[in-house]
């Protein structure tokens, strides 16, 4: 007879990008939907399941739940303690992707994916081993063999661990297998994947250190891509520039779209409210500078002060440990209304000069590279939730890689190819960093007046600080010499103000985090029992 394996779907956790453990976390609309695609592919195999062995956790029981009721008939539920997801100690609760900055890639895969490793606190590997091993060939092989089919929901090291089992795996050749959310799997299916886990181990670590280094590689990737320019002097035609940027920022956008849900922006809100006070004083120092330097280089920066939130805001919050929520609400809202106020101060009082070729640049990397992508990555959520959580959580990585090579081409398109004198650049470079300097500590001041949870406030600074730099790109060409010198400055000023950001972030939450390991407790034994 056969045994199946599901992992829960996507669970709010997940969505979050916190380390879950043993905290109960319910399923967000798409881990239901994952849960009953789930339940239509195991119905589809035509096997009638006699068990049930699931998590006592909320998200286990609820994606078992979801899948009973699709595939019918009336299996005995097996509830056991031997199931739940391994205790991440000290790490629970935290935010992925500031823990593996905090703590470096090689220290993150020793206590994650190591054969040896454990976390402060929490239950080590081959404990982990033991108790799935022993589970597998007390309890579901004499049952197997016994003539029952069964299905087993659980957890992704759980679901990880009996990968290794049954593939017969040494411990030591265990890799992170980055098993997705609600695919069932066969006994064969594990092996299969256990067994081409070195294969793939490569690219998901590679995928891993990106993510931990992304904002030092983006800003890497501006300064390559000005050198370049001044080193060879070659001229970037407008709609050269403005098709790789669309390319290069849409693959971005999908990626960062495919953790969205309609469901977030209910309520938006309170959201709004919070933020109205520093978009609005914002918005209004940008129409008066705009209206009062009309056709002069200095309404460039005007037009920046009234751009939205930069679509990857949402993910700088999944990377910094922001709300997520708030973000995405911020941004989604401020996105479908600054944009018309953009073109609207740059044709009223005085049309700017150009306005038409930068107006089609502008609405084709508004449509190309934010639009459509959205709307693809919401297709695919829609038509394969299982697929669109594994692409989500297992290769985000990549719509953050498309960053790196963005920056690079838009730093060579807008640096000048005929060179730059360093007298002409003071003037921007002084404007460029007056902006970021008054946006943070605006925000800064504004926070500290407020009594806002710690995510909200992280959302808040992002979502005011990281403006759509990439729609205002294509007016630079429109602004004379002036705006075509200050474009390239704020490019480079937006890239590197990332890693800044992330080093404030990144030093606070080791600084907590160490302090937390430092009074972490031994592991205690899970005993395995049905």
């Amino acid at each position: 007879m056969v045994i199946h394996f599901v992992r829960h779907g996507e669970s709010l956790a997940n969505e979050q990008n916190l380390f879950a453990g043993r905290q109960d976390t319910p399923l967000t609309e798409l881990g239901l939907r994952q849960a009953r695609q789930a339940g239509d592919r195991v119905a589809a195999l035509g096997i009638r399941h006699d068990e049930v062995h699931v998590s006592p956790l909320d998200r286990a029981r609820r994606t078992a739940d979801v899948i009973v009721d699709r595939i019918g008939g009336r299996p005995e539920l097996v509830v056991s303690d031997a199931l739940v997801e391994r205790d991440f100690g000290v790490f629970t609760a935290q935010n992925k992707s500031l823990v593996k900055k905090s703590i470096g890639f090689r220290a993150y895969t020793e206590y994650f994916h190591s054969s040896t490793g454990c976390p402060p606190g929490g239950e080590s590997w081959r404990l982990l081993h033991d108790r799935i091993r022993r589970y597998y060939e007390q309890v579901l092989l004499p049952r197997s063999r016994a003539g029952k089919n069964i299905l087993v929901v659980a957890h992704k090291y759980v679901v990880e661990v009996f990968a290794v089992v049954v593939a017969g795996l040494a411990e030591e050749d265990y890799h992170d297998l980055k098993v997705p959310n609600a695919r069932p799997v066969s006994e064969a299916d594990l092996r299969r994947i256990a067994h081409n886990s070195a294969k793939t181990s490569a690219v998901h670590d590679f995928g891993e250190i990106v993510e931990i280094r992304l904002p030092v590689l983006v800003a890497g990737g501006a300064v390559l891509g000005a050198a370049a320019q001044l080193a060879l002097h070659v001229p970037v035609p407008p709609a050269v520039f403005t098709t790789a940027l669309v390319a290069l920022l849409g693959v971005s956008t999908f990626f960062g779209m495919l953790r969205l849900h309609s469901g977030v922006l209910r309520g938006y809100g309170p959201s709004i409210r919070k933020a109205l006070p520093l978009t609005g004083l914002r918005v209004g120092v940008g129409l008066a500078i705009a209206w009062f330097f009309a056709g002069e280089p200095a309404s460039a920066l005007g037009l920046f002060l009234l751009l939205p939130p930069a679509l990857l805001t949402p993910a700088l919050s999944l990377l910094w440990g922001g709300d997520y929520f708030a973000s995405v609400r911020q941004t989604v809202t401020a996105s479908l209304v600054l944009p018309v106020v953009v073109l609207a101060a740059a044709w009223f009082p005085h049309r700017l000069p150009g306005l038409g070729t930068a107006a089609a640049g502008y609405l084709a990397v508004l449509g190309g590279a934010m639009v459509l992508p959205a709307i693809a990555a919401q297709a695919l959520r829609r038509g394969n939730p299982i697929r669109a959580g594994q692409l989500s959580t297992n290769w985000t990585w990549v719509g953050g890689a498309a960053l790196i090579p963005l920056a690079a081409v838009a730093t060579f398109a807008l640096t000048p190819a005929d060179g730059v004198h360093p007298a002409d650049l003071l003037p921007a470079v002084a404007i460029v960093l007056a902006t970021q300097l008054a946006l943070r500590t605006i925000a800064v001041a504004y926070l500290r007046k407020r009594d806002l949870p710690a995510g909200e406030a992280r959302d808040l600074f992002i979502t005011q600080c990281t403006p759509n730099i990439f729609l205002w790109f294509t007016f630079a060409g429109a602004l004379g010499h002036g705006g075509a010198l200050l474009a390239p400055v704020a490019a480079f000023g937006f890239f590197a103000a990332m890693p800044a950001d992330e080093f404030v972030f990144v030093r606070r939450h080791r600084k907590l985090l160490r302090a937390a390991m430092a009074r972490s407790v031994p592991p205690i034994a899970t005993p395995a029992r049905a």
